[in-house]
Protein backbone atom coordinates (compact mmCIF):
# COMPACT_ATOMS: atom_id res chain seq x y z
CA UNK A 1 0.00 0.00 0.00
CA UNK A 2 2.93 2.43 0.57
CA UNK A 3 4.82 1.54 -2.20
CA UNK A 4 1.57 2.83 -4.42
CA UNK A 5 1.02 5.87 -2.44
CA UNK A 6 4.37 6.45 -2.25
CA UNK A 7 5.80 7.74 1.11
CA UNK A 8 6.30 11.67 0.12
CA UNK A 9 2.50 11.49 -0.76
CA UNK A 10 1.53 9.69 2.66
CA UNK A 11 3.72 13.18 4.68
CA UNK A 12 1.87 15.45 2.38
CA UNK A 13 -1.49 13.52 3.35
CA UNK A 14 -0.69 13.41 7.18
CA UNK A 15 0.20 16.94 7.05
CA UNK A 16 -2.57 18.06 5.80
CA UNK A 17 -4.89 15.95 8.26
CA UNK A 18 -2.32 17.43 11.03
CA UNK A 19 -3.55 20.80 9.87
CA UNK A 20 -7.41 19.90 10.10
CA UNK A 21 -6.84 18.04 13.42
CA UNK A 22 -5.02 20.55 15.30
CA UNK A 23 -7.83 23.45 14.07
CA UNK A 24 -10.42 20.71 15.27
CA UNK A 25 -8.62 20.44 18.69
CA UNK A 26 -7.77 24.19 18.90
CA UNK A 27 -11.66 25.06 18.80
CA UNK A 28 -12.53 22.16 21.53
CA UNK A 29 -10.21 23.09 23.96
CA UNK A 30 -9.99 26.80 23.97
CA UNK A 31 -13.08 27.38 22.64
CA UNK A 32 -12.42 31.00 21.40
CA UNK A 33 -13.72 30.69 17.74
CA UNK A 34 -14.72 28.64 15.39
CA UNK A 35 -13.22 25.15 13.74
CA UNK A 36 -13.75 27.40 10.18
CA UNK A 37 -11.86 30.18 11.18
CA UNK A 38 -9.23 28.02 13.06
CA UNK A 39 -8.47 26.51 10.33
CA UNK A 40 -8.04 29.04 7.70
CA UNK A 41 -7.35 31.71 9.79
CA UNK A 42 -5.08 31.06 12.73
CA UNK A 43 -2.69 33.36 14.65
CA UNK A 44 0.60 33.77 13.85
CA UNK A 45 2.19 32.02 16.54
CA UNK A 46 -0.33 28.98 15.11
CA UNK A 47 0.38 29.17 11.82
CA UNK A 48 4.08 29.05 12.23
CA UNK A 49 3.08 25.80 14.25
CA UNK A 50 1.49 24.05 11.89
CA UNK A 51 3.72 25.81 9.14
CA UNK A 52 6.99 24.30 10.52
CA UNK A 53 5.51 20.67 11.79
CA UNK A 54 3.92 20.33 8.12
CA UNK A 55 7.21 20.92 6.52
CA UNK A 56 8.84 18.55 8.55
CA UNK A 57 6.37 15.96 8.22
CA UNK A 58 6.64 16.33 4.33
CA UNK A 59 10.56 16.63 4.61
CA UNK A 60 10.61 12.88 6.38
CA UNK A 61 8.31 11.67 3.61
CA UNK A 62 10.38 13.02 0.79
CA UNK A 63 13.52 11.81 2.78
CA UNK A 64 11.87 8.14 3.66
CA UNK A 65 10.47 7.78 -0.24
CA UNK A 66 14.22 9.13 -1.54
CA UNK A 67 15.99 6.13 0.54
CA UNK A 68 13.14 3.45 -0.83
CA UNK A 69 13.28 4.62 -3.94
CA UNK A 70 17.84 4.09 -4.15
CA UNK A 71 17.04 0.69 -2.28
CA UNK A 72 14.92 -0.09 -5.35
CA UNK A 73 17.63 0.85 -7.50
CA UNK A 74 20.02 -0.73 -5.88
CA UNK A 75 17.94 -4.09 -5.62
CA UNK A 76 17.47 -3.69 -9.05
CA UNK A 77 21.39 -3.65 -10.15
CA UNK A 78 22.40 -6.56 -7.82
CA UNK A 79 19.54 -8.59 -9.77
CA UNK A 80 20.79 -7.90 -12.95
CA UNK A 81 24.30 -8.52 -12.28
CA UNK A 82 23.31 -11.98 -10.45
CA UNK A 83 21.39 -12.89 -13.49
CA UNK A 84 24.46 -11.36 -15.55
CA UNK A 85 27.35 -13.64 -13.61
CA UNK A 86 24.79 -16.69 -13.60
CA UNK A 87 24.71 -16.69 -17.16
CA UNK A 88 28.51 -16.19 -17.63
CA UNK A 89 28.60 -19.48 -15.61
CA UNK A 90 25.92 -20.86 -17.53
CA UNK A 91 28.29 -20.67 -20.60
CA UNK A 92 31.28 -21.51 -19.25
CA UNK A 93 33.59 -24.05 -21.08
CA UNK A 94 34.02 -25.85 -17.63
CA UNK A 95 31.28 -27.85 -15.98
CA UNK A 96 29.82 -25.60 -12.99
CA UNK A 97 28.77 -28.13 -10.06
CA UNK A 98 27.80 -26.12 -6.99
CA UNK A 99 26.11 -28.12 -3.61
CA UNK A 100 25.23 -27.76 -0.22
CA UNK A 101 26.54 -28.97 2.75
CA UNK A 102 24.30 -32.30 2.68
CA UNK A 103 25.48 -33.19 -0.69
CA UNK A 104 22.63 -32.01 -2.50
CA UNK A 105 23.42 -30.94 -6.15
CA UNK A 106 21.64 -26.63 -6.31
CA UNK A 107 23.48 -25.40 -9.48
CA UNK A 108 24.41 -27.29 -12.84
CA UNK A 109 25.39 -25.17 -15.96
CA UNK A 110 24.79 -26.30 -19.42
CA UNK A 111 28.78 -27.81 -19.65
CA UNK A 112 27.93 -30.31 -16.79
CA UNK A 113 24.84 -31.35 -18.67
CA UNK A 114 27.27 -32.15 -21.82
CA UNK A 115 30.34 -33.56 -19.23
CA UNK A 116 27.77 -35.79 -17.50
CA UNK A 117 25.00 -36.78 -19.54
CA UNK A 118 22.21 -35.48 -16.80
CA UNK A 119 20.12 -32.60 -18.06
CA UNK A 120 19.56 -29.53 -15.71
CA UNK A 121 16.31 -30.43 -14.66
CA UNK A 122 17.07 -34.26 -13.47
CA UNK A 123 20.11 -33.72 -11.48
CA UNK A 124 19.19 -30.36 -9.53
CA UNK A 125 18.23 -31.80 -6.09
CA UNK A 126 19.92 -35.11 -6.19
CA UNK A 127 22.83 -36.35 -4.07
CA UNK A 128 26.44 -35.33 -5.86
CA UNK A 129 27.43 -38.82 -5.50
CA UNK A 130 25.58 -39.49 -8.52
CA UNK A 131 28.55 -38.41 -10.55
CA UNK A 132 31.23 -40.43 -8.13
CA UNK A 133 31.93 -43.83 -8.93
CA UNK A 134 30.57 -45.98 -6.34
CA UNK A 135 34.44 -47.01 -4.84
CA UNK A 136 35.21 -43.52 -4.24
CA UNK A 137 32.02 -42.81 -2.70
CA UNK A 138 33.28 -43.55 1.03
CA UNK A 139 36.30 -41.27 0.81
CA UNK A 140 34.01 -38.34 -0.31
CA UNK A 141 31.70 -38.57 2.42
CA UNK A 142 34.80 -39.06 4.88
CA UNK A 143 36.40 -35.99 2.93
CA UNK A 144 33.29 -33.88 3.64
CA UNK A 145 32.40 -34.86 7.24
CA UNK A 146 36.50 -33.75 7.78
CA UNK A 147 35.67 -30.81 6.30
CA UNK A 148 33.21 -29.72 8.22
CA UNK A 149 34.60 -30.96 11.52
CA UNK A 150 38.04 -29.42 11.05
CA UNK A 151 37.10 -26.51 8.10
CA UNK A 152 40.21 -27.97 6.19
CA UNK A 153 40.80 -30.17 3.14
CA UNK A 154 43.45 -31.35 1.33
CA UNK A 155 41.24 -31.21 -1.94
CA UNK A 156 40.23 -27.65 -1.61
CA UNK A 157 41.27 -24.55 -3.59
CA UNK A 158 43.38 -26.36 -6.07
CA UNK A 159 43.65 -28.22 -8.76
CA UNK A 160 42.26 -32.19 -8.40
CA UNK A 161 42.57 -34.86 -10.43
CA UNK A 162 40.17 -37.70 -10.28
CA UNK A 163 37.27 -40.34 -11.65
CA UNK A 164 33.98 -39.00 -12.58
CA UNK A 165 30.69 -41.14 -12.97
CA UNK A 166 28.74 -40.43 -16.15
CA UNK A 167 24.93 -40.79 -16.77
CA UNK A 168 25.54 -44.05 -18.91
CA UNK A 169 27.73 -45.53 -16.24
CA UNK A 170 30.87 -45.23 -18.01
CA UNK A 171 34.12 -43.57 -15.66
CA UNK A 172 36.20 -40.86 -16.96
CA UNK A 173 38.91 -38.69 -15.58
CA UNK A 174 38.21 -35.00 -14.66
CA UNK A 175 40.26 -31.93 -13.31
CA UNK A 176 38.35 -29.83 -10.55
CA UNK A 177 38.85 -27.20 -8.56
CA UNK A 178 36.25 -27.14 -5.31
CA UNK A 179 35.55 -23.88 -3.13
CA UNK A 180 33.56 -23.69 0.01
CA UNK A 181 31.67 -20.85 0.59
CA UNK A 182 28.95 -19.70 3.33
CA UNK A 183 26.14 -18.29 1.21
CA UNK A 184 23.40 -16.83 3.13
CA UNK A 185 24.56 -17.98 6.03
CA UNK A 186 24.86 -21.57 4.63
CA UNK A 187 27.73 -23.92 3.54
CA UNK A 188 27.98 -24.83 -0.36
CA UNK A 189 30.96 -26.54 -2.17
CA UNK A 190 31.20 -24.98 -5.78
CA UNK A 191 33.54 -26.82 -8.51
CA UNK A 192 34.56 -26.18 -11.74
CA UNK A 193 35.43 -29.05 -13.52
CA UNK A 194 36.52 -30.34 -16.93
CA UNK A 195 37.86 -33.24 -18.64
CA UNK A 196 41.21 -34.15 -18.46
CA UNK A 197 43.43 -34.86 -21.55
CA UNK A 198 45.08 -38.44 -21.76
Amino acid sequence: MLQRVGLLKLGILVAILFWIIEALLHSFIFGNDTFINNLFSPDADEIWMRVLISIAVIGFGYYAQHAVNQQKIMQEQIRKKSERLHEVIDCSYDAYVSMDSQGCINEWNRSAEVLFGWPRHKIIGKQITMIIPERLREAHIKGMSHYQQNKIGPWLYKPMHTQALHRDGFEFSVEMVVTPLKSEGALEFFAFIREQDH
